[in-house]
């Protein structure tokens, strides 16, 4: 099966700390197991400038992770012009703040119908299912 990773995930895999950071090790090991990983470079994008912002985490840290974690196990899907015009009809249709319209989009334009994000308003979009955690803990609490 193919799955999209979202921002979220990577986050905390990127900047929690070991004591913290299983669950999320644990999910994305079995989700590389069992899944064609893919993504989006407006994850990437996320990725560096939460893990900059929120959690002081150098670019070049988050850069190397990508690099050594992510990008083996993932392909990263383009953002076009096609992608843009479906993201529109997602926009018109559903609750889906833009970026996440965008991801949505490129998920139905390579055939991905499973998205690991704790985003909930995802639930919302018929074409795709979300899976998360089962009550997983909120990192840097």
């Amino acid at each position: 099966m193919k799955a999209f990773l979202d921002a979220n995930l990577l986050i905390y895999l990127n900047t929690t700390t070991e004591q913290t950071r299983g669950i999320y090790d644990d999910f994305y090991t079995e989700l590389a197991a069992n899944n064609r990983l893919y993504t989006d470079v407006l994850v990437l994008d996320e990725l560096l400038y939460i893990s900059r912002k929120r959690y002081n985490v150098p670019y070049d840290l988050t850069t190397s992770f990508i690099d050594e974690v992510v990008l083996p196990f993932t392909e990263v899907l383009p953002l076009g012009l096609s992608e843009y015009k479906t993201s529109q009809e997602l926009l018109r249709d559903t609750h889906l703040k833009p970026s996440d319209a965008l991801h949505v989009a490129s998920m139905i334009l390579n055939s991905v119908t499973l998205i690991a994000s704790e985003d909930r308003e995802l639930d919302g979009v018929s074409r795709i299912r979300r899976i998360w955690l089962p009550d997983s803990p909120t990192p840097h609490q």
